[in-house]
């Protein structure tokens, strides 16, 4: 057993004497802990404005889609990062959609700069159902919750991204958003054969406590993307970490991991 371990455990036994402190150095180390995994979801602080800089840098950042797009802070940053990125938006609940429209009608996201779609991305084409939450629907989803706050089921609709990029003669994407609450492997499908390193470089997806429950976990992002010629690394606020899967990451602390191409993987950070 590791030295370190054993010093660990006589603190610990140590503490016990203590209870409170206890509590709060345990507390305090979860905390810590969750710090150093980057577990942060405000952009400018946990790379995804470094990730949008670098990409707009390289002239990698022209077509991009934010498929989840909420109240449009991310397509915010991209078309602040390099205004002539042509951004497509994807948000699948109706109501959320409206203040959406609202925010492109004011800061003037008119095609060709930005597509707004009033539709969800999946893996069909077809009508469904979501969990809408009222209070808070950044967290509104396709697939099952466990949450304290109150949803309603609303009517919504979703694509296929492969029929959309026919539909719009989209032959590649510099980089695929997908922030939509656990179904992000649901988008995947959709996409087919498009999903390749040639034609869509950069995949930033969401990993976290929802594939507990979609039982669609790190290690099958990174069996689907590998087998496809991607580089997987987590984001962190000024580089992407690539690395081999290792059962430890298996741990629900996100937000984002990145799908690269290979060639851009060297850019984006250091590929072990």
């Amino acid at each position: 057993m590791p030295r370190h371990y054993n010093t660990a455990r006589r603190i610990d036994f140590i503490l016990k004497a203590f209870p409170k402190l206890r509590r709060k150095l345990e507390y305090i180390g979860r905390k810590y802990h969750e710090i150093q995994e980057n577990w942060d979801y405000d952009c400018d602080y946990n790379g995804e404005r470094w990730l949008v800089r670098t990409l707009a840098a390289a002239r990698k950042l022209e077509s991009v889609f934010d498929v989840g797009a909420n109240h449009g802070d991310w397509t915010a940053m991209v078309l602040e990062e390099n205004p002539g990125a042509v951004v497509h938006c994807f948000e699948i609940s109706p109501a959320t959609f409206q203040k959406i429209a609202r925010r492109a009608e004011a800061e003037g996201w008119q095609p060709p700069r930005a597509f707004l779609n009033a539709f969800g991305l999946s893996n069909e084409n077809t009508e469904t159902k979501i969990k809408y939450f009222p209070d808070g629907d950044s967290i509104s989803t396709l697939v099952e919750v466990m949450s304290a706050h109150k949803y309603e089921l609303v009517g919504a609709q979703v694509m296929r991204g492969k029929d959309y990029c026919a539909r719009q003669a989209i032959p590649g994407i510099d980089l695929l958003k997908l922030d939509v609450e656990g179904a992000e492997h649901l988008v995947l499908e959709g996409f087919e054969d498009l999903i390749q390193p040639a034609t869509i470089p950069v995949v930033q997806f969401e990993y976290g406590r929802a594939c507990i429950l979609t039982k669609y976990l790190l290690k099958d992002y990174y069996d689907f993307f590998t087998k496809r010629g991607y580089r997987i690394g987590k984001l962190f606020p000024s580089s992407v970490r690539f690395r081999d899967y290792q059962l430890e990451d298996e741990n629900f602390l996100g937000p984002n991991y990145i799908a690269a191409n290979p060639q851009l993987a060297g850019i984006l950070g250091a590929v072990k």
